[in-house]
């Protein structure tokens, strides 16, 4: 599997850019890995993912040169271990609400001394025959903890309201800001204009700066993901596959029957 460092990517490029899959097959993710982006999103939360499915996707984009981060369903063992062994470069976790949620996310997304990850040399570390895997136990477990990064959804009032003490807990490498959950919960569905949803993105923005955290998010179009990249974020999410898909065959219909 490709050596994909997203922090390296950030740091070169000060903003690393991607989509969310919820569609796609291996050959789509391949073709994807022609278009420039950084990272892709596999979407286990909504998609129709299964384990097999979802693996062979993590390999896919990473033989691509694109980072592989899944977004997986609750904040579960099985959730959680399952891309963490696949080889993804990145978990995000939805729907939380409690601090105590966010702590247990960075205890089953890492190992010890950050957490309490079960242990194994699966298919991310090409079964423990990749270079960075073949060091000591102890080498084994920072090298892992180092390269999958845990970004947790800000997308509810409860994660908001405490987002300062969820951006300091170690084993969070940043938060990934869910625009359209989160102005659902703050009443004001949709409306990323309003002032006291752009003063939430700011206060999120704060807490991950302070924290030495990244902060991403998700963006629904060209032009809003330009802006987002432009306001400081670290990494922004745009569209998804089937969104392009969509609007791609209605425009090319609309070209030809006119």
């Amino acid at each position: 599997m490709a050596d994909i460092n997203i922090r390296k990517t950030i740091a070169e490029k000060s903003c690393a850019l991607g989509t969310f899959l919820s569609i796609s097959t291996v050959p789509a993710v391949e073709a994807l890995s022609f278009s420039g982006l950084d990272f892709v999103i596999i979407d286990t939360e909504h998609g129709p993912y299964d384990t097999e499915t979802m693996a062979d996707l993590v390999s896919a984009a990473a033989k691509g040169g694109m980072a592989p981060i899944v977004r997986v369903a609750d904040v579960t063992h099985r959730e959680i271990q399952r891309p963490a062994d696949a080889g993804a470069r990145g978990i995000i976790v939805p729907c939380l609400r409690t601090v105590d949620e966010f702590r247990k996310a960075a205890e089953l997304a890492k190992f010890p001394p950050i957490g309490n990850r079960g242990f194994i040399k699966a298919r991310g570390s090409g079964f423990g025959q990749e270079p960075w895997a073949s060091g000591s136990l102890r080498e084994y477990m920072d090298a892992s903890n180092e390269r999958l990064l845990l970004l947790p959804q800000c997308e509810t009032k409860e994660a908001l309201e405490n987002i300062e003490e969820i951006a300091a807990i170690p084993g969070i490498d940043g938060i990934f800001i869910g625009p359209f959950d989160l102005s659902i919960a703050m009443g004001i569905p949709g409306e990323f204009g309003a002032p006291e949803f752009l003063e939430a993105v700011e206060r999120i923005k704060r807490a991950c700066r302070k924290a030495g955290k990244l902060c991403t998010t998700f963006a629904g179009n060209a032009s809003d993901a330009k802006r987002e990249m432009e306001s400081g974020m670290d990494a922004v999410a745009v569209s998804m596959d089937s969104a392009v898909f969509s609007e791609a065959y209605c425009s090319l219909v609309k070209r030809i029957r006119g």
